[in-house]
């Protein structure tokens, strides 16, 4: 073990970058329960005001819904893709798996705008005009890098005696998938769907190309509300999208525990 002394810099620039993140945030539910649109300290009152304006604007509620609605297919789609795709990268060795590999991981490299421009056009070419199923695409697409990466440390950290003793006892593949397998990827899958559910919810770069009049989401609603009035109401609706990403941490927390998920377990 190196037991060498941490350099000066280094607590310096863990508090620097916990600042960094902190900050904002904590500014942004401050500023959500502020009675006036102007941040004053300290505070003259508590209101609930601008989550009220969130939840009475019909824009806002239609984003919302919309959001949902596409984030509730695009996990389950992006998670049914990415098990296999990650048990053909960590199990099985064929010509072009690392070509696999790396173009499964792409996204993560390849700028939102770049990949928002590219699907604009394909859409139009494809014939695709549906808002709804553009956005959906696109986050599939994006998100499918965060599930195989939670998916890839867990199968590298499974022990396949389980499975050699189920095809052992005369189980067929789909029987040792669905009964040994699955059930261990649990710990993964929940950890990838969560990942994919907050960046599916928070995408902006992309879905700013591929919304249209019928279908628009929280994040492009909240960039063309602020333009136009400066209240807190984004600021309310930042929040719950906070309560929702902790509300998610905890879960994860409980069910499958931060060092499972790091450890691959």
């Amino acid at each position: 073990m190196n037991n060498r002394p941490y350099s000066p810099l280094v607590p310096i620039s863990a508090g620097l970058v916990l600042l960094f993140l902190i900050v904002p945030t904590v500014v942004i539910v401050y500023s959500s329960f502020s009675p006036s649109s102007r941040i004053s300290f300290p505070p003259q009152a508590v209101t609930l005001k601008w989550f009220f304006n969130f939840f009475e604007n019909d824009q806002f509620r239609g984003a919302l819904f919309n959001s949902l609605a596409v984030t509730a297919l695009v996990t389950p789609l992006t998670l049914a893709i990415a098990v296999p795709a990650s048990l053909a990268i960590v199990r099985r060795d064929f010509p072009g798996r690392a070509l696999l590999s790396a173009l499964a991981l792409s996204p993560l490299a390849v700028p939102g705008v770049v990949i928002g421009v590219a699907l604009l056009n394909f859409f139009s070419w494809a014939g695709l005009y549906t808002g709804f199923w553009k956005i959906s695409i696109a986050l599939v697409i994006i998100t499918l890098p965060f599930a195989i990466r939670a998916l890839v440390a867990t199968l590298e950290g499974l022990d396949l005696s389980l499975e050699e003793a189920s095809r052992n006892l005369g189980a067929g593949r789909l029987h040792t998938f669905f009964h040994i397998t699955l059930p261990q990827l649990r710990s993964g899958m929940l950890a990838g769907g969560i990942f994919v559910f907050v960046e599916a919810i928070d995408n902006f770069s992309t879905v700013v190309f591929l919304t249209d009049m019928q279908t628009n989401v929280l994040s492009v609603q909240a960039y063309g509300y602020i333009r136009d009035f400066n209240d807190p109401t984004v600021s309310a609706m930042a929040t719950i999208l906070i309560v929702q990403s902790i509300v998610l941490v905890l879960l994860l927390q409980r069910f499958a525990g931060f060092e499972k998920v790091l450890a691959g377990k």
